[in-house]
């Protein structure tokens, strides 16, 4: 489902700059994830990783991809379509 929010950031310094930190946000969030794992029991990390999990998708589906699709050139190669 696309988001059918308005596109974000006129400026493409400060598109880019939102993207690097949500992006680095996004890894530091799926590096939680691996991290949690080892630690909780079972239930606790499918919590965890389903709450996460929701987070990252709504920082994608709101941020990332509305600013990508405003700024084609800034859209890092893994997320060519």
């Amino acid at each position: 489902m696309r988001s059918t929010e308005p596109t974000l950031f006129e400026n493409p310094e400060t598109a880019k700059y939102v993207l690097q930190v949500f992006l680095s946000i996004n890894d530091q969030m799926d590096n939680s994830i691996r991290a949690v794992e080892k630690q909780t029991s079972p239930g606790e990390y499918k919590a965890f990783n389903r709450g996460v999990g929701y987070v990252m998708y709504e920082v994608f589906e709101k941020i990332v991809e509305p600013t990508c699709e405003r700024h084609p050139a800034l859209r890092p190669p893994e997320m060519e379509p």
